[in-house]
């Protein structure tokens, strides 16, 4: 089974919120946000929960990423992090991964809060 669609299966087994994330430049979030919207029939823009635009920073692209309390179970092969970022503390873990989370938004899951998949 595809390695995404067994952390999916995982999310929907745990039955936990879960949190997430794009981060980038503003030129590279509004490429984005275009390509989310036509992609996934949403209207989301840049003060959407779930959008965080940086300053000028040295980063080419945008970052996706997951937050979630619960990796009981979690699949093998997951890179998860102990989440120290200060905006969402309200997770324990973090997992960056463009992919994973694109296969995500093709099952539903949207940018910000997900309670329900």
């Amino acid at each position: 089974m595809n390695k995404n669609q067994l952390f999916y299966d995982f999310l929907i087994r745990s039955n936990q919120l879960f949190f997430i994330e794009a981060e980038g430049r503003a030129e590279n979030i509004a490429r984005f946000i275009d390509k989310y919207n036509n992609a996934y029939g949403r209207n989301i823009n840049s003060s959407t929960s779930g959008i965080c635009v940086l300053g000028d920073v040295d980063k080419w692209g945008v970052e996706l990423r997951i937050y979630f309390n619960n990796a009981t179970n979690i699949p093998v092969g997951w890179h998860v992090q102990r989440n120290n970022i200060f905006r969402n503390r309200d997770y324990i873990y973090r997992l960056d991964n463009k992919t994973l989370i694109e296969f995500l938004f093709s099952q539903g899951c949207v940018l910000g809060i997900n309670d329900k998949i």
